[in-house]
């Protein structure tokens, strides 16, 4: 009798497939305040970087990822935003916007933008940081896990400008740190190489709207959605990759060599 061979699944393709189906959200409705100096009086995903909006380098990275649905979540200056980016046919993607009218915090502006959000897991990303890692490997984890949501997790350049995560062995997130700015030089070279940080990004599925009430203002899911989750079905993904957040002045102007040095590559491929 022969034996039937079975064929084995690819990772790799199973995870390009699944990204199709991903939608992307991206919160561009931050007012930019830390960034006015050295900035005009426009949303941080505006930020021109070497003469390209930030929301540019968002774009091209995620359509090399193998994503094709985007949600902006606009507010201040929404109009801006619209005219640069249009229907996303310059990025090779499907580009729908969720105004919001007033300041509805991230929390708000995610439940705004509910209905254009179809299936599980979608993907979060805040307008103005980017993480250049492996997404596809976050998705594959996230339906591992069950997860409710998955959270990436950087190693920063600097520790005390960002909160840090502690895990258990299953990667299950167990506590959120505040910000602890370093007493010394040496200090905040240790703690840097021994913690994690949230890189902005985040996988979620559908049920994360019903812990987001119907009228959420000035609601945060950094401080009012996912600490309730802490201990239950909330998730790190841990990956060394490169990381940047423009929303202060420092690493705004480091931005203006990396990101087009990083990225040039990436545009000119989609292009």
């Amino acid at each position: 009798m022969t034996a039937v061979r079975t064929r084995k699944r690819n990772p790799f393709r199973v995870r390009a497939s699944s990204l199709e189906d991903v939608t992307a959200v991206i919160l561009c409705g931050g007012l930019g305040t830390h960034l006015r100096p050295v900035m005009p009086d426009a949303p941080r995903c505006m930020a021109l970087i070497e003469g390209r909006p930030f929301i540019d380098y968002q774009l091209d990275w995620l359509r090399s990822a193998g994503i094709r649905d985007v949600v902006l979540c606009t507010g201040h200056e929404a109009r801006t935003v619209r005219e640069h980016c249009g229907n996303g046919m310059g990025h090779g993607l499907l580009l729908r916007y969720s105004t919001e009218e007033e300041p509805l915090g991230t929390a708000g502006a995610l439940k705004h933008a509910e209905r254009y959000i179809r299936r599980s897991p979608f993907l979060l990303l805040n307008g103005h940081s980017i993480f250049d890692f492996d997404l596809g490997g976050m998705v594959f984890d996230h339906w591992s896990h069950e997860a409710s949501a998955t959270m990436a997790l950087a190693r920063p350049q600097e520790a005390s400008r960002h909160g840090r995560v502690w895990l258990d062995p299953e990667e299950r997130i167990t506590r959120f740190g505040e910000k602890q700015p370093a007493a010394d030089p040496v200090a905040s070279a240790v703690s840097t190489a021994a913690c994690w940080v949230s890189a902005g990004v985040y996988l979620f599925s559908r049920n994360i709207f019903s812990q987001i009430p119907e009228v959420a203002r000035n609601l945060s899911l950094e401080q009012d959605v996912l600490p309730q989750m802490v201990g239950g079905s909330l998730y790190g993904f841990r990956s060394n990759g490169y990381f940047i957040d423009i929303g202060v002045p420092e690493d705004f102007a480091r931005a203006q060599k990396e990101l087009p040095e990083r990225f040039s590559c990436v545009h000119q491929n989609l292009r």
